[in-house]
């Protein structure tokens, strides 16, 4: 708990976030680098399984899960009609938390579903500054959804809104250089992990503990077994890999799990896979693994431009990824020379590629290395992010003052 003065000298800060906090690591790292910063931190978020209780402390941030809107069964037209309904929740919310504090908040939206709410606050003077935190291109999801009258018509609304936004952070250069077209000042902050999860045990004695093959080439997925991340072709490349000390690892769940699973148990593939594991234990897999799988399936500007938490955070374990041709981060791999880049489309050229790396042990030790090094030149660490989004805060509008109306407009 912070004193009075500390509230007065830092606004608190309320996140709105369309999905649950618990479980997504982006809003839960920032959230607890303000709280380290001295900062009060509230999340309004989407429960959308109702799987966490109605009101929880994490990591020092109290966290309202909204499970109100049960969507489980709902079409895509019912989750617009969900977004819609949340939205209009946390707007009430939110007027009721800012009574009770007597402070306005700075209002940090989560993305293009939960910005609306912070634009209405922000132009009733209830909120003393409004951060935009986008983690994807609003336009291409919704014309991927809805077709690409609906991606036109939501990317100028976007651009309205954006007018009452006070500073946007996203999570690459290409979202960045898109939407500082608004005018207002934009910040990339990277979903990178904080190097103190890194392991600091040797790849040998993480693969024993692990129980994992000591001397096999591992290629590893770690995370939701989605189509997202080709992972018919990872299971087509490991059939293919003649090679008995290349082996394949999947370790995570998803809504293609149980799929992945029948078909590695008929097939001959040499591909293992795992249940989920907390995120500490799944960045010992990364560790472990010689190459990371971070292939796309999807042909959509927003996954060919975005940067995924997996790629930084095998960087950071210093093994090299395998990426798609024509992304964004496939010319970043080809800079800093930290992994491979391959055709989406042919599964031999994919096996081909891998078993090159797995039988040159001099390229993958040059890849190991462009790893490390890329964490360096990019700078991509939690510990400089968390010090950036402090740095973006600390230059936001102070409030300082009470609010007296404000606790006049809901009655307790």
């Amino acid at each position: 708990m912070h004193g009075e003065d500390d509230l007065i000298k830092h606004p608190p800060v309320i996140m709105f976030l369309a999905k649950a906090f618990q479980t997504d690591p982006r809003p839960r790292q920032e959230a607890k680098s303000l709280v380290e910063a001295n900062y009060s931190v509230f999340v309004l978020a989407w429960d959308r399984e109702r799987a966490f209780r109605p009101v929880e402390y994490v990591d020092g941030a109290t966290v309202y899960s909204i499970g109100q809107v049960d969507l489980r069964r709902f079409s895509s037209v019912g989750l617009v009609l969900g977004d819609i309904i949340f939205q209009i929740l946390i707007l009430l919310g939110t007027v009721r938390l800012v009574s009770h504090l007597g402070q306005r908040p700075i209002i940090h939206a989560h993305d293009f579903n939960t910005l609306l709410p912070g634009c209405l606050l922000r132009m009733c003077h209830l909120s003393v500054a409004l951060v935009y935190d986008s983690h994807e291109l609003t336009y291409a999801i919704y014309s991927d959804f809805f077709g690409n009258a609906v991606g036109y018509i939501i990317r100028c609304v976007e651009q309205l809104c954006l007018r009452y936004v006070d500073t946007i952070i996203t999570v690459s250069p290409p979202f960045a250089q898109y939407l500082c077209r608004s005018g207002r000042p934009t910040e990339v902050i990277y979903n990178c992990p904080r190097m103190s999860d890194i392991p600091r045990t040797s790849k040998l004695e993480t693969r024993r503990e692990l129980g994992l093959p000591l001397n096999a080439f591992i290629v590893s997925y770690i995370g939701s077994i989605t189509s997202i991340f080709a992972l018919d072709l990872l299971f087509a490349a490991s059939c293919q890999t003649n090679n008995r000390n290349v082996q394949f690892l999947v370790v995570g769940d998803g809504p293609l799990a149980p799929k992945l699973r029948e078909m590695a148990r008929r097939s001959r593939a040499r591909l293992n896979i795992l249940s989920h594991v907390p995120h500490e234990k799944a960045l010992r897999y990364v560790f472990a693994s010689d190459l990371t799988w971070a292939v796309y399936q999807s042909q959509s500007i927003n996954a060919r431009m975005t940067i995924a938490w997996k790629f930084f955070e095998s960087l950071a374990c210093g093994t090299p990824v395998l990426v798609e041709s024509d992304t964004f981060c496939a010319s970043l791999v080809q800079h800093l020379k930290c992994g491979v880049v391959v055709s989406c489309d042919d599964a031999n050229h994919v096996a081909q590629v891998i078993l090159s790396v797995a039988n040159d042990p001099d390229r993958h030790s040059q890849m190991c290395s462009g790893a490390r090094s890329a964490v360096r030149q990019m700078n991509s660490t939690w510990e400089a992010m968390s010090a950036k989004l402090v740095d973006i805060y600390r230059n936001l509008p102070e409030a300082g003052q009470r609010l007296s109306t404000v606790s006049r407009l809901v009655d307790l």
